[in-house]
């Protein structure tokens, strides 16, 4: 990477719909057992589960954020619960495990999931001795992304100089701390989605799919 991104040191690459994507119908099931939960912990009906899960979603960031603030929920057992999903459309990725294993520097997962979910992920897509770290909501003091104070913790945790990093991520909202704190930022935008490159300053590259950009920034350093 003598080029391109010569001088990016740290790869940060979020977790979910990033590093797979919507075929696999992972969010959809989390989201499902995540109204299961709030259905069976208020004893309500299906419809008003996913119409809590949504509010709380939009005013804390994460539906558990609403459930910890409001209702004390245990995180640890909560998230045992929604994260139980079957994984078996995730299929070993072996072009991307060598595009990203190619990259120099340090490679970090940092998701508003916890760490045994991301290894389940990482471990079905071929990816499981890939990364250096995984940065998860707990590391995150549940402050989820995006909570700019999420992203300090992160910087400063793992000692990540900001101006050298680069930051992979399906949620373009997402991407705004990145960018104020000078990370590279890069949007995985997935079909059917807005495009926000027209009017958003805060996202530097739009791609559809990481391993195709991966494979075409390595040809590129190939050739030159």
């Amino acid at each position: 990477m003598q080029t391109l991104f010569s001088d990016i040191d740290t790869w940060i690459f979020d977790l979910d719909l990033t590093l797979y994507g919507p075929e696999a119908n992972i969010m959809a099931q989390v989201r499902d057992r995540i109204a299961l939960y709030v259905e069976r912990y208020f004893s309500i009906g299906s419809e008003e589960a996913h119409e809590i899960r949504h509010r709380y979603w939009k005013k804390y960031g994460t539906t558990l954020g609403g459930l910890m603030t409001e209702h004390q929920v245990d995180p640890h057992g909560y998230l045992d619960f929604v994260h139980d999903v079957d994984m078996s459309l995730l299929q070993p990725a072996a072009d991307l495990r060598d595009y990203i294993n190619a990259l120099p520097g340090r490679k970090i997962i940092f998701t508003n999931a916890d760490a045994p979910y991301a290894g389940r992920v990482l471990t079905a897509r071929g990816l499981d001795d890939v990364f250096e770290d995984v940065f998860d909501i707990h590391r995150m003091q549940h402050m989820p992304k995006p909570s700019p104070g999420s992203y300090d913790a992160l910087c400063s945790e793992l000692m990540i100089d900001p101006k050298r990093a680069l930051f992979v991520e399906d949620s373009a909202h997402n991407l705004v701390p990145a960018k104020a704190l000078g990370m590279r930022t890069i949007w995985v935008k997935h079909a059917g989605e807005a495009d926000s490159t027209a009017h958003e300053d805060h996202i530097d590259h739009e791609i559809t799919d990481v391993t195709q950009w991966l494979s075409e920034i390595h040809s590129f350093e190939r050739a030159a």
